[in-house]
């Protein structure tokens, strides 16, 4: 059982500890659950999986002994981790709530709800898009030149990772919001590295998806969608001191920095003003 603190409460790190293992062990516990749930079910999840595979390629094969068996494992894991999201969600926000005043903790159902849908939204847009159009490119491709044979394991855990690699990252919003509520980040500058963002979602998406064009593009571009609307909705949750505070600091570096240029301006005419003067001086004494 999880002990709650108070908003006020002082505890010692020892304390902070034992609340991750105790609520780790609650997550583990209800993930081992669904897994068994999944690992039962594995006939379904497997068909379902496997329909974004075209046609041609459909006869899946393996290789080893073991290879069924772990890929039934990885798959029936996978499954129970999207059914799992939400507990897991809910002892994220137990475990950072106490840093939080009490009208901050009402909105514990707002973030499980909304950590959940862009979860299972993200897991969703890269079966019904990204799958299909990335492994009708990838599989054409390589079969111009080689005859594919589709093993089990390589097949099913390129899907696994794929999914999971969009669900987590359709968490951006998510995250936006917690470190804004947090004061580690600020709107404003959100927006003033915009354009480092839009790189930086092409630099993830090159590693979280496959070496190919079609699926990092697919995944950048509604990354970098969800950062702005992460940015718009930490807005409501930004302490507006915070803003202001951000908004005076660069105002401050903005003059500092055009004080220090008219400065090397003033300097650069001086000593260009004396150079003038030194060299009439030598005319004069010529």
């Amino acid at each position: 059982m999880v002990r709650e603190v108070e908003f006020t409460e002082k505890v010692p790190i020892s304390h902070h500890l034992i609340e991750i293992k105790d609520r780790t062990i609650q997550v583990a516990l209800v993930v081992a659950l669904f897994f068994g749930v999944c690992f039962y079910f594995i006939e379904i999840l497997l068909l379902w999986l496997e329909d974004p595979l075209p046609k041609q390629f459909a006869d899946l094969t393996f290789i080893t002994p073991t290879e069924p068996f772990f890929t039934n494992m990885k798959v029936a894991f996978m499954g129970s981790v999207f059914i799992s999201m939400p507990w897991i969600l809910y002892h994220v926000w137990g475990f950072i709530a106490p840093g939080l005043k009490v009208k901050e903790k009402k909105i514990t159902a707002m973030f499980v709800f909304f950590g959940t849908a862009f979860f299972l939204f993200g897991g969703i847009f890269c079966y019904f898009l990204v799958l299909p159009l990335g492994l009708k490119f990838l599989l054409a491709y390589g079969s111009n030149f080689w005859k594919m044979q589709v093993t089990i394991g390589f097949y099913f855990s390129f899907v696994v990772k794929l999914i999971l690699a969009f669900a987590f990252a359709f968490q951006t919003p998510l995250i936006m919001v917690l470190l804004t509520k947090f004061g580690v980040i600020n709107t404003v500058k959100m927006k003033l590295y915009r354009k480092w963002a839009f790189l930086g979602t092409f630099a993830l998406a090159a590693v979280l998806t496959p070496p190919d064009v079609i699926t990092q593009v697919l995944l950048a571009v509604p990354l970098y969608g969800l950062y702005e609307f992460g940015m718009v909705v930490s807005r409501f949750f930004e302490d507006p001191k915070n803003r202001e505070l951000a908004i005076r600091q660069m105002q401050a570096e903005a003059e500092a920095r055009k004080a220090a240029k008219e400065a090397a301006a003033m300097a650069a005419e001086k000593r260009k003003a004396a150079a003038k003067a030194a060299k009439k001086s030598r005319k004069v004494a010529r």
